[in-house]
């Protein structure tokens, strides 16, 4: 029985023939003699690249060496922009010779690994470079069609979520696997499937001391692309008789003293680097509290959301509480967590994030 694998691989390749010839068709002096699969790169080569196409243009004859990729992330395109390289050093200097990458999507940054290395690239996504001879064709399309879902999913998956915050915590330093999966209470698997895809995109890298993150920016954006607080939480609003964020806080810690509790979005937001006064509280929870202590306490009600001071989170992970910190008193989540919390919140917390985010001492420095 053929695999569904084996069939999207077939699949794959045929859709990859369509794009090479497609865009070798939209210049009128080139004329693609031959397109071969898995032949030899040249009579006397022993290399068999995925593909190999002899043009003409004009009256130059050019021999085009092209690699497949399922996946392009950087890590796996330098690999591949390697492979050419020594390929087309290989190949008898009396015939011009070009390489091309071929993948279902090509990042930016994958993208200027190949530029760089001056390899040509295609994607089904729409974006291209071929760059030989008088032949030049660039397009540039937006977002990912072919985005890896189970991929992203697992990247940001609840308990990699927590390798995350602890990496993307400054001051950026080295973490073994054992210490990081100790730190961020997550089993040596869950550390090896985060480092795994950061080192695949080049957004961390191994020193002598461990994983390193290299690109936090990049992490945190796709991270926050990613999140969705409505899946990760259950959410409870309260009217509150108390007008100032900084008493209501104090009164909500004091009614739940015995349970642990951090604050995220704009009063953290707020305390951390000061924009715009709070309009609501939000802290995490491990539970919600009775509607008796709400009343007693803190003299409010809970109503339907969109329409109280005091927001109260209970995370579907508790992931969410640890790194923690502490500011004037209050503990707070990390500012990673309060950051991607802020972007969900509404009431202009895209503009508190954006403040936060860009502030030097955000999440301990990134320097």
């Amino acid at each position: 029985m053929k695999s569904a694998q084996l069939l999207k691989e077939r699949d794959l390749e045929s859709q990859f023939e369509v794009l090479l010839r497609g865009l070798l068709g939209r210049v009128p002096f080139l004329k693609l003699v031959s397109l071969r699969k898995d032949a030899h790169a040249s009579p006397n080569s022993r290399y068999r690249p995925d593909r190999v196409a002899h043009v003409t243009a004009g009256d130059r004859k050019w021999t085009l060496v092209v690699e497949e990729k399922r996946l392009a992330q950087p890590r796996d395109v330098r690999t591949a922009v390697l492979q050419l390289e020594h390929i087309l050093k290989s190949l008898p200097k009396n015939v011009p010779h070009y390489g091309v990458l071929l993948a279902p999507f090509i990042s930016k940054e994958s993208a200027e690994i190949c530029t760089q290395a001056g390899i040509g690239y295609a994607d089904l996504a729409g974006n291209a470079l071929l760059s030989f001879d008088h032949v030049f064709i660039e397009t540039q399309t937006s977002g990912n069609p072919f985005r890896e879902k189970r991929e992203t999913r697992s990247l940001f998956a609840p308990k990699a979520a927590r390798v995350l915050r602890v990496l993307l915590q400054g001051p950026l330093r080295a973490w073994k696997v054992a210490e990081l999966a100790e730190s961020a209470h997550v089993s040596l698997g869950w550390v090896s499937a985060v480092r795994q895809q950061l080192l695949a995109r080049e957004w961390a890298a191994e020193e002598p001391g461990g994983l390193r993150v290299k690109k936090p920016g990049a992490v945190l954006e796709s991270w926050a692309k990613a999140d969705d607080w409505e899946k990760r939480t259950h959410t409870q609003e309260y009217s509150v008789l108390v007008p100032d964020p900084v008493e209501l806080a104090e009164k909500l810690k004091a009614a739940l003293r015995k349970e642990p509790l951090v604050f995220t979005q704009w009063f953290a937001g707020w305390l951390r680097h000061p924009h715009t006064v709070p309009v609501i509280v939000t802290a995490y929870v491990r539970q919600f509290p009775g509607e008796t202590l709400i009343k007693e306490k803190l003299l409010g009600r809970r109503v339907s959301a969109g329409g109280g001071g005091l927001r109260l989170v209970v995370p579907k992970d508790e992931g969410v509480f640890h790194p923690s910190q502490s500011v004037s008193g209050f503990e707070l989540a990390s500012d990673v967590q309060i950051y991607l919390d802020l972007l969900q919140g509404g009431l202009r917390g895209e503009e508190q994030a954006g403040e936060l985010r860009h502030w030097p001492d955000f999440a301990g420095g990134w320097a």
